[in-house]
């Protein structure tokens, strides 16, 4: 994934500061790299302060942005059958571990396996292919350069294409405005 990072240097003119194809995937071996997860600048308050360290590089970065934090994310999810029959196969163990790596706890008895709720507010564009949003009450059919404005609502994304989908997010921490929902945000985050 090619990224790069503009600055301003001491007399204000801006420059890039590095344009590079990084390793800034969330490694799922288990997938045979086709769900992946790129993780491609996050920030840990609000106002932002422009530093230059970068804030993904080696690190672990879970679905939801810190307290007052951003995030913003790449996401190639392989055709849902695949997905599924490869979480269906996995030992109790191994999807302990996964669920550790993407930072959501999967609901088996809920409308849909990866069904999740961020406490976050989310801007979400589909780049390529076609994908299900998928919520309590309804679902919803997304093309490329659909968006949608996830606001901490239970959700899931269901790929039923016979190719995969890339999305893009941006995530921003937010607050509920009731327990319940801060709730059940603990319950599906790990």
């Amino acid at each position: 994934m090619r990224r790069i990072v503009t600055k301003n240097d001491e007399h204000g003119s801006s420059y890039i500061v590095s344009d590079e194809i990084t390793n800034i995937e969330i490694p799922l071996p288990e997938f045979d790299n086709q769900f992946q997860f790129f993780n491609l600048w996050a920030t840990d308050k609000m106002p932002v302060t422009f530093n230059t360290d970068d804030p993904v590089i080696n690190k672990n970065i879970s679905t939801s942005p810190v307290e007052n934090g951003s995030l913003f994310r790449i996401v190639n999810y392989p055709p849902e059958a695949i997905l599924l029959d490869k979480i269906n196969k996995m030992s109790q163990e191994e999807l302990i571990a996964f669920e550790n790596k993407i930072g959501i706890k999967l609901s088996f008895t809920g409308k849909h396996p990866l069904m999740h709720m961020t406490k976050s507010i989310d801007f979400g564009i589909v780049l390529t292919g076609e994908i299900f949003l998928v919520l309590d009450k309804q679902e919803i059919l997304l093309k490329p350069t659909d968006t949608v404005i996830q606001r901490g609502t239970s959700h899931a994304w269901s790929n039923r294409a016979d190719r995969s989908c890339l999305m893009a997010y941006v995530l921003l921490d937010a607050a509920f405005s009731n327990n319940n929902h801060e709730n059940r945000v603990k319950f599906n985050e790990l």
